[in-house]
């Protein structure tokens, strides 16, 4: 059964991981990209369609709004894309809540 992917942070390390993950979205389910900062995620999104790193166009990658720095957002977000990985690559200010948040979830 494949894992929906939730990835938090929209920077530079997290336009390698979008990608690599795209790639390789045949073993993995479908993939959400969740940021402060809806736009810069979409921007990501964008590049993977462009250079047609999307593997298996049948599963949804797609942008999500999050304040990750509290703990009751991310949970609801893991919950919400039933993510069974969740990949942090947001600044270092976000690791104890999203920790907290998969251990909840």
């Amino acid at each position: 059964m494949k894992k929906n992917v939730l990835i938090i942070g929209a920077g530079g390390v997290a336009h390698v991981v979008a990608h690599k993950a795209a790639q390789h979205n045949t073993v993995l389910g479908n993939i959400c990209i969740a940021s402060r900062t809806v736009a810069k995620c979409e921007q990501i999104i964008d590049s993977i369609h462009r250079k047609n790193n999307l593997a298996d166009v049948n599963q949804k990658l797609y942008a999500k709004q999050v304040d990750a720095s509290q703990t009751a957002n991310v949970v609801k977000l893991i919950q919400d894309t039933q993510s069974a990985i969740v990949i942090n690559v947001g600044s270092a200010f976000i690791n104890m809540p999203i920790m907290d948040a998969c251990l909840e979830a």
